[in-house]
Formats: structure tokens, sequence, C-alpha cells
């Protein structure tokens, strides 16, 4: 073959590697945009399970929920947020369920400027099927489980099954229902009063 269809040849072939490298290189390109999206996406999300992000991001009006829970507020931290946490290592959304629903409400209460709390209580409000999936199940394995407390035990109620928050509060000191009417053998409740 002559020189000169050698150099022809060569020459038609160029355009294509160059259009291979082209490719080669969006792809690169794209890869990388995709692994960077998913890192951010993943520390997002592993910041969104934390405190601080409740308190900075979406609930600048919860600041005094999350010194509540860092046991930096004037009460010391009493109630139930800042025992778990620091004894348990209990998030803000180990206890209170942040739903898509939830979120997007609260989302549009921040928009609006509404930033007083008022539907937090019903929001993130705390049962007794939540307490109970860490505390012994069923009120009546939690009755058991307090067993030592004997005649005084406030989870074998005559009462019926109260309500957890009854007596202990999230963000609040505990509440000693029982013993507004009855003596209760001189028992204290755990955790942050």
């Amino acid at each position: 073959m002559s020189e000169e269809k050698k150099d022809a040849q060569n020459v038609a072939r160029a355009p294509e590697g160059a259009s291979k490298k082209r490719v080669k290189r969006w792809q690169i390109v794209l890869g990388v945009v995709v692994v960077v999206l998913l890192a951010a996406g993943i520390g997002f999300y592993a910041w969104h399970n934390t405190p601080g992000f409740c308190g900075t991001m979406c609930h600048d009006s919860m600041g005094e929920h999350l010194d509540n829970y860092n046991g930096v507020d004037a009460s010391g931290g009493a109630g139930q947020a800042s025992w778990h946490a620091q004894n348990e290592g209990t998030t803000c959304l180990d206890c209170h369920e942040a739903d898509l629903e939830t979120q997007v409400a609260e989302l549009g209460s921040q928009l609006r400027g509404e930033t007083d709390n008022l539907g937090l209580a019903d929001r993130y409000y705390v049962d007794n099927e939540k307490c109970l999936s860490c505390h012994g199940g069923s009120y009546d394995a939690l009755a058991e489980l307090t067993a030592d407390l004997g005649d005084y035990n406030p989870h074998k109620s005559p009462h019926g099954q109260m309500n957890c928050n009854e007596c202990h509060k999230g963000h609040a000191a505990q509440v000693n229902t029982c013993g507004q009417c009855h003596d209760n053998g001189g028992q204290t409740m755990r955790g942050n009063n």
C-alpha cells in the first residue's frame, strides 16, 4: 500500500477515534457527577438523622427542645429526651418519626413563618406504642419488667393502661401522676426529673 493511501486512511479514522474519546470523557464526567451526588445524598441522609439537623435546618424554632435534648437548657435537661440521649444514644428520630407527609407539612409551616411549634405536638406526638417498642413490647410486659416496684408499680395500675406521657415527659420534668392521689412508697422516676 502506498504512503498516500495510508495517510488518507489515518486521516479518515481520526474523527472516529476523537468521537470515542469524547464519549469516554462524557461517561467519566457523568460517572463522577453521579458518585458526587450519591455521596452527598448519603451524607445528607446521615446528617438528617441527627439532632443537630432538626435544630438547625428545619426547626430553628425548636432550639429550646434541642437545648433540652443536649442538657444545656435552664432545666438541665429535664425529661426523657436528655436522659435517653446521654445514656442510650437515642436521637430525635428514634422517638419522633418523621414520615414524608409530616416533613412536607412541617416545611409548609416553616415557609409560612409558623415557627411557634403549635403543630409539633400533634405531628410528633410519641404514643405508648413507640415507648413500648423499646420498653417491654406491651404494657403487661413493662409491668413485669418493673415488678420489683411491688405494690407501687405504676405500670400495673388499677386504673388500666395510662398514656406513658402522663408521667414521662420528653422535654420537661417528669410528673408523679400516681403520687398526686396515692402514696407511692417514696419512689422516684428513673432519668432526669
